[in-house]
């Protein structure tokens, strides 16, 4: 793609509601130059749909005055402007754009991401604000005046190779700012990038310092920072994810829980594919596999979810037991449950969405899908585990089709025809309690009965709910028949 082709590709940015008060803005200050930077950018080359985040730079003009006009066009919150930045929210919009002069960065080389010291300076040139960026492909800037894109730093043939690369020198880049090792490779999974050979040397070099302190004690890279740029990478492709990590050194760092899978040996007769963390790094591919896609057409594992799939082998090697020769892992579920509740809290993973005691309750019950005997279980014990929240009961129908699809036998097949009756048994519960969500209350039990309050209505009412999940109970008349045969007055 040449400068002019991707020119074009940004310049639909231009009709974008949130930046009509631009042509006042020029009018006022029609010496002023005014660029589109960062991920946007970015996004608008690659073709990428709905550009969230808008940060601007305004050259040769004063924040003073600019804000005093834009005050007019809606609402301008100073926090930032000892650094050259004010924060703007147009008038009818509820999206907040960043205006800055240029500027340039000094970092004291912590590793900390706002130990910088700032320079702003509206006759900076455009060009030494890119320089202070993290990759090249987030260097580049269109002038919204012009029409023009530039990349001083190769940003347009880094993307055209699908590459993240630092600018500058690598080493300084996360010297400066630890976090950036960590988004280099969110960037990748969410680009399907790969990250060149010097950012990557660079990051194994310098990822023993994701663990770095500051003199109070305190960490240099927080774990909510930890955390997010975790997340976003799980939540773009799990298995990339975890592979990058792991290759580069900073995921037995993060959860030094899972160091231990990879001499966890299994039985060959239940997992041919190998040892626990190949069996976990499988599982990780299949939710984005044919057999997920299969099973559950037209959705998409979350980030939750793969990192349910990720720690619900984590306790096997405490739990190894040699038994007649087979490997068994007694325990795993409820002893994963608790580690994975250690892991989310120490990763404070509830600051990037997770919900810890859900990610726990999956691990703890991720055997149940595919073990089910679905003759004998109880339609109440499946709309507890999958009706009742939908959105838990759906993850974990997701995190055990990874699991299963993972476990080979000997000829290399895997057995999802549990999990196939499972979902079908689960659509027919849905369909019976859509067309009939409850036949009676507690008070027409007792009314019917005679009964007073406690827990013999509730037991009636549960026999009436697995019976109406069952199909055995259709209308209210039969709900009434089934209540007089289990409680007769006479």
């Amino acid at each position: 793609m040449s400068p002019a082709d991707a020119a074009r590709a940004v310049a639909p940015i231009l009709d974008d509601p949130r930046l009509a008060f631009l042509g006042r803005m020029r009018e006022a200050f029609p010496s002023a130059e005014w660029f589109l930077v960062g991920g946007a950018v970015r996004d608008l080359v690659l073709g990428r749909s709905g550009t969230k985040d808008i940060d601007l730079v305004a050259r040769k003009v004063g924040l003073e005055e600019l804000s005093r006009l834009l005050a007019k066009e809606g609402d301008v919150n100073y926090v930032g402007r000892n650094f050259g930045v004010l924060k703007f929210r147009p008038r009818g919009t509820g999206d907040v754009i960043d205006i800055a002069w240029p500027r340039t960065e000094r970092a004291g080389m912590t590793g900390a991401y706002r130990d910088f010291a700032v320079q702003s300076d509206p006759d900076l040139p455009i060009e030494r604000d890119l320089a202070r960026r993290d990759f090249a492909m987030n260097a580049m800037a269109f002038d919204l005046v012009k029409g023009e894109l530039l990349d001083p730093y190769g940003g347009l043939a880094d993307i055209e190779a699908k590459t993240v690369r630092a600018v500058g020198d690598a080493q300084v880049r996360f010297a400066e700012d630890h976090s950036r090792m960590l988004r280099a490779v969110r960037f990748a999974c969410q680009l399907g990038f790969v990250i060149e050979p010097a950012t990557w040397d660079a990051i194994a070099r310098r990822v023993p310092h994701l663990h770095d302190l500051r003199e109070d004690g305190e960490r240099v890279v927080p774990y909510e920072t930890i955390a997010k740029e975790f997340v976003k990478a799980m939540a773009a492709d799990p298995a990339r994810a975890v592979e990058l990590f792991h290759k580069c050194g900073a995921l037995f760092r993060l959860v030094p829980e899972l160091a231990s899978l990879s001499s966890c040996a299994q039985t060959p007769e239940h997992h041919a594919e190998g040892d626990v963390w190949t069996h976990t790094m499988l599982a990780l591919a299949k939710l984005r596999g044919p057999e997920f896609a299969g099973l559950f057409p037209g959705e998409a594992a979350d980030a939750e979810t793969a990192i349910a799939v990720l720690l619900h082998d984590v306790a096997k090697p405490q739990t190894f037991e040699l038994r007649g020769g087979k490997a068994t892992f007694y325990g795993h579920d409820e002893h994963g449950a608790r580690i994975a509740l250690v892991v989310a809290e120490r990763l404070r993973l509830s600051s990037a969405g997770i919900d810890p005691e859900r990610l726990a309750w999956l691990v703890q019950h991720h055997l149940f899908p595919n073990l089910v005997d679905l003759a004998g279980v109880r339609r109440t014990t499946l709309a507890r585990y999958f009706l009742k929240d939908r959105l838990a009961g759906r993850r974990l129908l997701h995190l055990a089709c990874a699991d299963a699809a993972a476990s080979l036998r000997p000829d290399g097949s895997a057995d999802l025809g549990t999990l196939r009756a499972l979902l079908a048994t689960l659509r027919e519960m849905e369909d019976r309690e859509e067309a009939a969500p409850s036949l009676l209350t507690g008070d027409d039990v007792m009314a019917m009965t005679g009964m007073g309050p406690g827990p013999g209505v509730g037991k009636l009412l549960d026999a009436l709910k697995e019976a109406q999940l069952r199909g055995e109970v259709a209308d209210i008349d039969h709900a009434k028949e089934l209540i007089r045969g289990l409680h007769p007055t006479e």
